[in-house]
Parts: C-alpha cells; structure tokens; sequence
C-alpha cells in the first residue's frame, strides 16, 4: 500500500483534529512543548507539576498525538510538533494584537480597500498575519 491510503494508515496512533486540539487546551501540555522548543528539555521537572500522574499522563498524550517524540533520555518535537508549536506562538502573537485586530474589524467595511490596506500595514507587524487579514473573509 502506498503511504498516506486510507486502506492501510501509517500511524495508528490517534491524531484527529480534536484529539490534537484537547491535548493543546491543557496549559501543562503547552508548558512542556514550551520547554521542548526552548532547547531545554532537561528543565522539564516531575515537581512543575501537581503530581506525577498528570506529568506522565501529558507526555503519553503529546506522544500519543505525535507532537512530541522520546531522543535517548529526554523529549524532542517531531516535525508536526515543530509546526504545531509556530503556530501556537502566532496564535499568541494575534493574541497580544487583539485590539488593533478589533480596529482591523471595526472599520472593515466603512472605508475604501486601499485606506483599510494603509490601516492594516500601520497596525500589524507580522507580514504573515497582514496577508492573511488582506485575504476575503468566509461568511456564513
């Protein structure tokens, strides 16, 4: 069978939307891929957290979801878990713009494409997120 068919899955581990979504809404998750990126994964310590069941359980979770991976002693970031851990960081990024973001919103249709374009450039710092917001908005 040829990598990525839906008759025979490479990975059996579970890697829904959803489950990746759960493992990355608990903050002692986000603290340990946090300590991976950093280079630092030695620093990661039982006594962080409130015991070590919820230390152990995390990491059988972020291993379960392919973010992280065990490298001899410690963690590492798989690749998935790299560009997962970017994109956190650009949500945190958006995060600290919230209010320039609402302004972005605010005056979304009351102004011409190219004042709101001067707008956007003034506000947002981050050329990725600027290109995303110049884009068509889904409605529903």
């Amino acid at each position: 069978m040829a990598l990525g068919t839906h008759d025979s899955p490479i990975i059996t581990n579970d890697t829904s939307l959803s489950s990746i979504f759960s493992v990355l809404s608990d903050s002692d998750s986000l603290k340990i891929i946090g300590t991976i990126a950093s280079h630092h994964p030695q620093d990661l310590k039982i006594g962080d957290f409130d015991t070590a069941k919820r230390y152990y359980s995390r990491l059988s979770k972020l291993k379960k979801a392919i973010i992280i991976r065990k490298k001899g002693k410690s963690y590492a970031l798989t690749s998935f878990g790299s560009i997962l851990y970017n994109t956190i960081q650009t949500v945190k990024q958006a995060q600290g713009l919230q209010w320039k973001l609402e302004v972005v919103d605010a005056i979304d249709e009351n102004i011409p494409q190219t004042e709101r374009t001067s707008i956007i450039e003034s506000l947002i710092p981050n050329e990725s997120m600027r290109n995303i917001l110049f884009e068509p908005r889904a409605t529903l």
